[in-house]
């Protein structure tokens, strides 16, 4: 397909979500839907005020503490969170095992290829042999362990601590493969490096403390939610050499908050910003990140279909110096259930980052004095999803997604997944599946495979 046509379909798929946004449904409260079984009022309790007298009150329905994840398919962009395990009248745990391969987005690579480029000066870098070499997925295994404290009678509130541990190997492949300091330009071809050959696995040991608030403002009737987070991190990168390639402390504050004024519609904000410093360091590196995310989750009233817009937008500034990377998320989400039994769902995305280096000197670095870099890249996407419950509590999943660059065509690329999902809600939910890309463009096929295990979460 020509990438005329390509952006044809994507504005035609913009445009339809759009004529959704439009339609009053989606924002419609049940009051306003006609009635086809008898008027029954819901049941309702009484109070006996100190005077004697007796009073009905509506009940109010319980605020549900959410944890949300972008990979469930249907309506509801969320699994429930459930309390885990009560080992003890205060206290619960929860156990998490986490070990898959994720392909790079489209953006990583052409920002990858571009920097490829100016460190190793002598090697262009810009064929599909060349290009194939990136095409490597990042291997992540993680182990997460949560213990909860709350109220059993009060659910309002709980404090969560989280340790989670995670190695990922190939995340920086293959930028730092070779050595681009060499004495002049007619030095002849990079060799290789003598001591940090290539980051080939990064360690991550994480501590995190939530506190996670929900409440009904019952003159309103609106369910709100809070959560403030704080999260120390490590992170340790190994190399095929005796020494280490970094080691990184981080600190992170983040937030979430949601606020339904209707079962049908949900406004959901997020906010992150964390510091980190590379302590054994022979260069002062120490970059401040800022994330802001906003969606706006809008369900017909049968509960039946739902749209979800989203954008977010995230920059690091790279102290001391002025060099800073941005980027831009946007996508649109809309997820119908046909019926109990077959989900669908299909998100439209475009992201965009941007590299701003002024400070930067490779690949000389001090030899040659500054050598700034301005360079972008982007990408526009469409993910379909479906899942069916075949027997039980276990589902089958399947989708297709295209991928193609706004700037660089060489990493556009189609691929699908398959996978299996057991759900027993509160006490396990397994996912295992495959997912499979093929980069037209270089005639390149990348295999991935995934398993998320979940116990009492």
């Amino acid at each position: 397909m020509s990438c005329g046509k390509r952006y044809f379909v994507f504005a035609a798929g913009i445009i339809s979500c759009c004529l959704l946004f439009a339609s009053p449904a989606f924002c419609a409260d049940e009051s306003d839907l006609p009635k086809l079984g008898p008027d029954i009022p819901s049941a309702k309790g009484i109070a006996i005020t100190k005077n004697g007298i007796v009073k009905n009150i509506t009940p109010m329905e319980e605020p549900v503490l959410k944890r949300i994840d972008i990979n469930k398919i249907g309506v509801t962009p969320y699994y429930p969170t459930f309390e885990g395990l009560r080992l003890a009248k205060y206290f619960t745990i929860a156990q998490r095992v986490e070990i898959f391969q994720e392909p790079r987005p489209i953006d990583s690579y052409v920002l990858d290829a571009k920097k490829i480029r100016y460190l190793h000066w002598n090697q262009p870098w810009n064929t599909p042999g060349e290009y194939r070499q990136q095409i490597k997925p990042i291997f992540t295994r993680a182990y997460g362990t949560e213990v909860t404290m709350s109220d059993p009678r009060n659910k309002d509130a709980q404090w969560r601590y989280t340790h989670d541990y995670r190695d990922i190997y190939q995340n920086q492949f293959p930028i730092y493969r070779l050595n681009p300091q060499q004495l002049t330009p007619t030095s002849g071809f990079d060799i290789p490096y003598l001591i940090n050959t290539n980051y080939s696995r990064e360690s991550w040991d994480q501590n995190e403390i939530l506190w996670m608030y929900a409440q009904r403002l019952y003159r309103l009737n609106w369910l709100t939610t809070l959560n403030f987070g704080y999260r120390y991190s490590t992170m340790n990168a190994k190399n095929d050499g005796p020494m280490n390639a970094y080691y990184e402390n981080r600190h992170t504050y983040f937030t979430y908050f949601s606020l339904a004024t209707s079962d049908t519609c949900e406004w959901f904000g997020q906010f992150e910003y964390f510091k980190s410093k590379r302590v054994h360091s022979a260069f002062i590196y120490s970059p401040d990140h800022y994330f802001y995310a906003a969606e706006l989750r809008m369900r017909s009233a049968d509960m039946k279909t739902s749209v979800t817009p989203r954008m977010s937008y995230s920059i690091d500034y790279y102290y001391p110096s002025r060099n800073k990377f941005s980027k831009y998320e946007m996508q649109i989400r809309a997820g119908h259930e046909f019926t109990p039994k077959l989900n669908w769902t299909n998100t439209i995305k475009a992201n965009f980052a941007f590299r701003d280096e002024p400070d930067n000197q490779a690949p000389m670095y001090t030899r040659w004095g500054a050598n700034p870099i301005h360079d972008m890249a982007g990408w526009v996407g469409d993910e379909i999803r479906f899942q069916y419950n075949f027997y039980d509590k276990l589902w089958f999943q399947s989708g297709v997604d295209l991928s193609a660059g706004t700037n660089v065509c060489d990493f556009d690329n189609g691929g699908f997944l398959a996978g299996l999902e057991y759900y027993a809600p509160g006490l396990i939910r397994v996912d295992v599946g495959y997912r499979g890309n093929y980069y037209y463009n270089i005639q390149d096929y990348l295999t991935s495979i995934y398993f998320k295990c979940y116990f009492f979460m």
